[in-house]
């Protein structure tokens, strides 16, 4: 489960500066998925073409937000996963083999687009389903299935599961079928995973990556200014990507008059000094300056 700061400043309320709020929603992310083709077919209109060697690339970029379905002690289904599925192909030699790509949800109608994690004790499993129909009525469908034993997959699961940059025993297959005018065209891959890495950005540049990041717009300037002046006190950014001047500027953008706004930077000084980020002067300077 996501923790995440409401986006926008004005709504922010005094609890809402102070702490994180828990939503079932992830972050965009491009997870790119390489290893070994073992077996594989391409089925066209034309022909049967089959993969017996080589590598494949793998790029999966899911949605901007990810709401949780369903979930239980080891496994958690959500929906609005997808957004593509880019299949790159390479022969024994290094050589681009094309391929049809699976739709995108954007070129599907009525999909059905979900993520499952499945982190048991006997197995590590994530399947990504999307089927829909083309704009041109034609029936789409995609599965990506990553599986392997435990303790093999996932890096963490605590919230949203993180998966390990270098699986054990972990196998992939995917099918992929695009129905045309002129007729069916598949393809279906399966081989063994090497490698697994996050394509994420840090978007404000503060050291939290924007996929686990709660304020991806953060001020991070070197001090905290307030309103013209600036405090002086140094302007740091906590573990989950939110600096001391998003928290003050929560305050004053939901405060419905002066006295609640210094109420509210009064009470997040006392948090931070109690923390340990911030001094006793850095707490009076914050309240001098509003």
């Amino acid at each position: 489960m996501k923790i995440t700061l409401i986006k926008s400043l004005s709504a922010l309320t005094l609890t809402t500066a102070l702490t994180v709020m828990s939503v079932p929603h992830v972050h965009a992310e491009t997870v790119e998925v390489r290893g070994q083709i073992s077996y594989g077919y391409s089925f066209t209109p034309t022909g049967v073409e089959q993969y017996t060697t080589g590598h494949y690339l793998l790029e999966i970029t899911q949605q901007p937000s990810m709401p949780l379905m369903y979930s239980a002690s080891s496994w958690r289904q959500y929906t609005d996963a997808l957004s593509q599925v880019k299949v790159t192909l390479f022969d024994a030699q290094g050589n681009e083999i094309a391929v049809r790509q699976p739709l995108k949800v954007a070129e599907l109608t009525q999909p059905t687009n979900t993520l499952y994690f499945d982190f048991g004790r006997m197995a590590n499993y994530a399947s990504w389903t999307l089927t829909g129909v083309s704009q041109e009525q034609f029936n789409s469908q995609l599965n990506l299935n990553l599986r392997g034993p435990n303790q093999s997959l996932f890096e963490s699961t605590a919230e949203f599961p993180r998966f390990v940059s270098s699986p054990r025993y972990v196998n992939a297959t995917l099918f992929s079928s695009v129905e045309t005018a002129a007729g069916d065209d598949a393809l279906y891959l399966s081989g063994s995973v090497t490698d697994i890495n996050y394509l994420t950005q840090d978007s404000d540049a503060d050291g939290i990556l924007d996929d686990v990041d709660a304020c991806p717009a953060s001020d991070i300037s070197t001090t905290v200014v307030v309103g013209a002046n600036d405090t002086g006190v140094t302007n740091s950014v906590d573990s989950v990507g939110c600096s001391i001047s998003d928290k003050v500027q929560a305050c004053s953008a939901d405060a419905q008059s002066k006295g609640a706004e210094v109420s509210c930077v009064s009470h997040l000084a006392k948090q931070l000094r109690k923390e340990g980020i911030i001094s006793n002067s850095d707490h009076g300077a914050l309240l001098r300056h509003l």
